[in-house]
């Protein structure tokens, strides 16, 4: 990336003025894969403009709108005025506060909360140090500002598109934010929901807060809610300014629009190209307007210095520009928050507690109807232990597929409120294990001691702590396992990289082959398998521990009636806390990994 030295040694005061001049961004296009290696490097040096010498001004008080076809740069120019994104990007930015949200284009929501429980949990995280009287009514005030306070009971599932995004940005005012960005907040909306975003966001930029917000192709109606446009055309400005002076502005430039004509399609198609007339003087004129309101800026800052006021440095858009990373709650109030959250979540969650639970019990009851007596029968050692293993794939895939479903949105969430310094990826990542673990050790529990009973498994106090130890660490990495090609994966791919990727595991789990006659090539595999490990604590649990010889219910011949004897035949390696080891340090693993994608995916984001 280049990197512009900053060019005056000014003070802005926070949010009084956004001022962009000559921001570029640029990123290599994909190389070609021809093979001969000069036209390869050739390929890779061309790189793809984004923007070029885009300006423009955002100013308080008035709400402003960027419009522009599409591929004009609409969404990497909010992400860069949000500080989202820095790798590529040259310029400079006046006025940015340090306080600045963006609003993506999806209403990013726990389904599972109501309206009011999803803003006193912002208010939570955002107004740590408020009392919660304070915060309640801070909570209705800008919720009768939204127009969503008779929706407080209404879970964020149940609403409307409008009501949604309106939800979203009353999350985000409650920290009373100096620059609010929206990236095209009515998309998917109709018309009449559309116009209530636009007066919402009017009503906030009348508070005094600067709104900036892209539109894709708006209405008349939605488009005259505006104060300030900014027009953008294969990265270039070609307006910046205010509403009412787009005809003058244009008709210097040779285009004039006919009467009765909606003038946002009008620009839209002067950004395509289908009008002609003189674009080099609009962009003159644009980035005469950028320089005018910078101007204005330096001197409005030099005069509130002169009282000595507080003030804010110029922000360039650097990459070594060192990063604002703290939070206004601090970790014990953010686990707080969040606990209340994931808690609520999982008692409401259908899908991933409720029916689990119930699906836990009914194969349980099924796995005792079907090997009742196995257990302790030496005529069926053999079909007890694929009885055992049973309950390892049971345990394992209920546990693993559910977060699909679920999981994939909240990561979205999650990385959208991460990203506007709601709280930190660790504490949500330790919330989640918090809340988890009660419903993943029911969930074993539930299963456990019904099918441990029902299949006359040895009922030794011992042996039947072990086997839930035993289906508690394997609830626990299953889930794991599932929240990790959550955050990783989207729900389609999810569904099948959870299957192809155990296949490998329980090939080597020791139940199909004997690990003595695995080829020494492959014994690393089976060195990794979880499913190996589960597996052979669970048979030396019910067979091991000089267990005493087994009943023989058969007519004829019982080969196993000694259970170490079976044992050894099964070549097993028979080091019980090896096994649960090795079961811990997977989930170790996976909870690292889980943390590590998360980050990796806010490190993408801010690309």
């Amino acid at each position: 990336m280049d990197i512009e030295a900053p060019k005056d040694d000014l003070s802005f005061e926070d949010g009084k003025l956004v001022v962009f001049t000559d921001i570029d961004c640029r990123v290599p296009q994909a190389s070609t894969g021809i093979s001969w290696k000069w036209k390869r490097r050739e390929s890779c040096r061309k790189e793809y403009v984004i923007l070029n010498e885009a300006c423009g001004a955002i100013r308080p008080g008035r709400l402003t709108y960027i419009l522009g076809p599409s591929g004009a740069g609409k969404t990497t120019l909010m992400k860069i005025l949000a500080g989202r994104k820095r790798v590529g990007v040259k310029g400079a930015m006046y006025g940015a506060g340090r306080n600045a949200v963006l609003v993506s284009q999806h209403a990013t929501l726990i389904d599972t909360l109501t309206a009011g429980e999803t803003l006193q949990f912002a208010a939570r995280l955002k107004l740590p140090n408020v009392k919660p009287w304070d915060r309640t009514q801070l909570i209705t005030n800008i919720s009768k500002q939204l127009g969503i306070l008779d929706v407080h009971s209404t879970r964020a599932g149940h609403l409307s598109g409008g009501e949604r995004k309106r939800l979203t940005i009353a999350c985000e005012l409650l920290v009373d934010p100096t620059v609010m960005l929206l990236d095209e907040p009515t998309s998917g909306l109709d018309s009449v929901s559309s116009m209530s975003v636009a007066r919402a966001l009017l009503t906030v930029a009348r508070s005094g807060r600067t709104v900036a917000c892209v539109l894709h192709q708006p209405s008349s109606q939605l488009f005259n809610c505006a104060d300030d446009v900014i027009l953008l055309s294969n990265g270039r400005t070609l307006y910046s300014g205010a509403l009412a002076d787009i005809p003058d502005a244009l008709s210097k430039a040779g285009f004039v629009c006919p009467q009765y004509y909606n003038m946002a399609d009008f620009m839209l198609e002067i950004a395509t190209g289908e009008h002609a007339g003189n674009l080099a003087l609009l962009e003159t004129e644009a980035k005469s307007y950028a320089y005018e309101m910078r101007r204005i800026a330096k001197s409005d800052v030099h005069e509130e210095n002169s009282k000595g006021l507080p003030v804010e440095t110029e922000a360039l858009l650097n990459t070594r520009r060192p990063q604002v990373e703290g939070y206004l709650a601090s970790v014990p109030q953010q686990l707080g928050a969040l606990l209340w959250r994931c808690w609520l979540g999982a008692l409401r969650d259908v899908h991933l507690t409720q029916i689990r639970l119930v699906a836990h019990l009914l194969v349980a009851l099924l796995l005792g109807a079907l090997y009742n007596g196995a257990g302790a029968d030496a005529g069926r050692v053999i079909s007890n232990t694929g009885c055992l293993f049973f309950f390892l794939l049971f345990i394992f895939f209920s546990n693993a597929m559910p977060p699909i479903h679920t999981f994939p949105v909240e990561a979205s969430v999650v990385l959208q409120e991460h990203l506007n310094k709601w709280y930190s990826l660790p504490a949500y990542c330790a919330s989640k294990i918090l809340v988890d673990l009660p419903i993943q050790l029911l969930c074993a529990t539930v299963f456990m001691f019904p099918a441990w009973y029902l299949t006359s498994q040895p009922l030794d106090c011992e042996r039947m702590a072990l086997a839930w130890l035993l289906c508690a660490l394997l609830t626990i990495l299953a889930q794991t396992f599932g929240l990790v090609v959550g955050a990783a994966c989207d729900v389609k791919l999810g569904l099948f990289v959870i299957p192809a990727a155990n296949i490998p595991m329980l090939m080597f789990s020791e139940f199909f082959i004997p690990y003595r006659e695995i080829p020494f090539y492959l014994r690393p595999f089976a060195a990794i398998s979880y499913f190996r490990y589960s597996f052979d604590a669970l048979l030396e649990t019910v067979y091991g521990f000089d267990r005493g010889r087994l009943p023989c219910h058969d007519e004829f011949f019982c080969m196993f009636t000694d259970p170490n004897k079976y044992l050894k035949h099964l070549g097993l390696t028979r080091n019980l806390y090896g096994d649960i080891s090795a079961l811990v340090i997977w989930i170790v693993i996976l909870q690292i990994s889980l943390i590590c994608i998360l980050k990796y995916r806010v490190h993408r984001a801010c690309r």
